[in-house]
């Protein structure tokens, strides 16, 4: 089984999923993340930027550090549909207005309702960190893994 973490810009929420998800299963079962618009402000892609490179991704990598999960080398992936079409379960954490047609038609979305961490402060982005890994082990449950 594969499981696909879908935010909008594949910085925040995704990365957290994909690496809380990875470390739960220590390889039983390996998730992976994209996001659905994965480029900066002047429009330029930013698929396959590691978050250690990645602007505004610095309280991520530190909330991912306090539970001992090292997320800074993790890679920025733009979604498509052969990703889309390799995973067994999408979970999509992006705005409704940012998710193609390809996917909101796709029976493998599962919609979580998660506030971006971008701009916010370390204490708030651990918060939004607790909510996703407490979503992780729901899904974990849910799926029977």
């Amino acid at each position: 089984m594969k499981i696909l973490f879908i935010c909008r810009g594949n910085v925040g929420r995704s990365q957290m999923a994909e690496a809380i998800f990875n470390n739960i299963m220590d390889g039983t079962v390996v998730s992976t993340s994209a996001g659905t618009m994965v480029f900066n402000k002047d429009g330029e892609s930013r698929d396959g930027v590691n978050l250690a490179n990645t602007k505004g991704a610095e309280n991520i990598i530190s909330s991912m550090a306090e539970i001992g999960v090292d997320a800074g080398e993790n890679f920025r992936t733009q979604l498509t549909p052969e990703i889309l079409d390799e995973c067994d379960v999408a979970v999509v954490m992006a705005e409704p207005e940012t998710i193609p047609d390809y996917l909101q038609k796709s029976d493998k979305m599962i919609t979580w309702e998660v506030e971006d961490p971008k701009g916010m402060d370390l204490e708030a982005t651990s918060e939004v960190r607790d909510q996703i890994e407490s979503l992780v082990n729901d899904l974990l449950l849910d799926l029977n893994l």
